[in-house]
């Protein structure tokens, strides 16, 4: 009975979370507590040989401010000129409104050392890194849901790592994979469409 009671507790947790846009600074959990529940989402992925590649930078208060409204505008400005910030200003403004973001790299230099100890399986170590930052981000947001928090993911770091990695001082190694904004929902997230259960998995006996 417990462990049916556990496993609706974590389907649960697997339904709500869901991406929210409009987000806010409204305290759910000091600061502290966010970046536990981080170090312990990501200690707890999977990665194969137990490479442990996954790293992560959070972002709160100024820096995460700054991220969205200063970082970012100037990388779209660089890539894509003044047009595409003036389109994109109202989307960033929403993602600063939010607590914080969670920066989600794999290091590169990981990578490479599984594919010289193992070169029978060098071609699937990037393919393998690629499911361990999946599974860190699937858990790190399936957490923050859990304790009352919206989030949703986005892409912007093909524009940002070179910038990230000079102000942090990260290692090169570091290869951005996605941004976590996470804040407390103002609004409910919007309805989701599931395709048919039958066309998604198939059983054999």
């Amino acid at each position: 009975m417990a462990s049916q009671q556990l496993s609706h507790q974590f389907l649960n947790a697997v339904q709500n979370r869901r991406t929210y846009y409009h987000l806010s600074k409204k305290t759910i959990l000091p600061d502290p507590q966010i970046v536990q529940l981080v170090q312990q989402a990501v200690r707890e992925a999977p990665s194969s040989f137990n490479v442990q590649s996954s790293r992560v930078v959070i972002l709160l208060g100024k820096q995460h401010d700054d991220y969205w409204l200063r970082i970012v505008p100037e990388a779209l400005r660089a890539a894509a000129g003044e047009s595409a910030v003036e389109a994109s200003m109202q989307k960033l403004r929403g993602f600063a409104a939010g607590s914080g973001t969670i920066l989600f790299f794999e290091d590169e230099n990981l990578i490479k050392g599984q594919q010289q100890a193992y070169p029978q399986y060098a071609v699937n170590f990037p393919v393998w890194s690629r499911h361990a930052t999946g599974m860190a981000q699937a858990y790190t947001w399936t957490l923050l849901e859990a304790e009352g928090y919206g989030a949703s993911l986005q892409h912007y770091g093909n524009l940002t790592q070179e910038t990230l990695k000079r102000f942090y001082q990260l290692p090169e190694s570091y290869q951005i994979q996605s941004e976590m904004v996470f804040g407390y929902p103002e609004s409910p997230a919007g309805n989701k469409e599931y395709m048919s259960d039958n066309e998604r998995v198939q059983v054999f006996k």
